[in-house]
């Protein structure tokens, strides 16, 4: 027989303990536990700021207001957009939860605009140096940031994603890859292209020959798991070793997308290839990279079109012959 739990007419749920809830649930449903943190700090830092207003922490009073004047206040601080965004998707996703849950009634919650940045991403000058091959007698690491390189230039992912591929995932025999750990926790195959398997194989051949299906395809020295701060810190001894200043490797993944979309890709494919679980983001770098200003722009430049007289004379010239 269940027991039957009896809570007090005028008990009031806190804040706190509606988002204990929201975070028990979270890792029941086995939420990466990088995501569950990142709600805990945005969380904690909201409710410290409306414990320093004096606002109410029960959730009952939770409203509109408790978030524009959190929102208010750090902009008023010089808190950059794109930071304050980060903690407001963390806060309305807690304060959505809330609302189907019925603890609050509903309303919309919106984000600050945001000033787009330019995203960082290598030249083609950068990218043939740094995809030019090792010398046979340079060390593991450089022949792995070889690799590495070609593979998110090939495939667009994430520093966390590529350090997790092991040798079982790399199916030769299909030209395919299997992708099993991603940020939105979605498996997915992707095609290896002619240009990517022929540097895998090279690089397996060298390095990775008499490993097992389960072995990491990029590993540390010691043939563990990679992890994503080794890997940024070797690709900036990569890049310096090669005489580029450009040390990001997420500028790569960037890299990829404004390629992707210049070469006419798929704007719905690039969403599945990066992961993204929207096409705000995909749209983000469409916006930026889909046309390349820079192509027959002194056709059309006012100040161009004026300092090239001698191109108007001639037209004129030509127009009067006819006549």
């Amino acid at each position: 027989m269940k027991r039957r739990i009896n809570t007090p007419r005028n008990y009031q749920m806190t804040i706190q303990e509606a988002f204990d809830e929201f975070i028990y649930e979270k890792k029941a449903l086995n939420k990466a536990p990088k995501t569950v943190l990142s709600y805990v700090g945005s969380i904690r830092r909201w409710t410290d700021f409306l414990d320093e207003q004096g606002k109410s922490l029960n959730i009952t009073d939770l409203n509109s207001t408790y978030i524009f004047s959190f929102a208010s206040h750090h902009l008023s601080n010089n808190m950059n957009p794109i930071t304050l965004n980060c903690y407001l998707r963390h806060i309305r996703a807690f304060s959505y939860w809330c609302m189907n849950k019925e603890y609050i009634p509903h309303f919309k919650i919106q984000l600050v605009v945001e000033q787009q940045t330019i995203k960082n991403t290598f030249t083609d000058y950068e990218k043939r140096t740094l995809i030019k091959k090792p010398a046979d007698t340079d060390s593991f690491t450089d022949w792995r940031m070889w690799a590495i390189v070609n593979w998110v230039l090939a495939t667009g992912n994430r520093a966390r994603t590529l350090c997790s591929v092991m040798m079982e995932d790399l199916i030769f025999s299909d030209d395919e890859i299997a992708i099993r750990k991603t940020k939105t926790n979605k498996a997915m195959i992707l095609p290896m292209s002619p240009a990517l398997k022929k540097v895998l194989r090279e690089y397996v051949r060298k390095w990775r020959a008499d490993t097992s299906d389960t072995d990491y395809l990029f590993p540390n020295v010691l043939n563990g798991q990679l992890t994503s701060d080794a890997l940024h810190g070797s690709f900036q001894k990569y890049c310096h070793k090669r005489g580029i200043l450009n040390t990001s490797i997420h500028a790569m993944r960037h890299t990829f997308a404004k390629d992707y979309i210049r070469n006419n890709g798929d704007v719905f494919r690039l969403q599945k290839i990066l992961g993204h679980s929207t096409l705000e983001m995909t749209r983000r770098y469409v916006n930026m990279f889909s046309e390349d200003l820079k192509d027959d722009y002194e056709k059309y430049s006012p100040l161009d079109t004026l300092i090239k007289p001698s191109n108007r004379k001639q037209t004129i010239h030509r127009t009067d012959k006819k006549r």
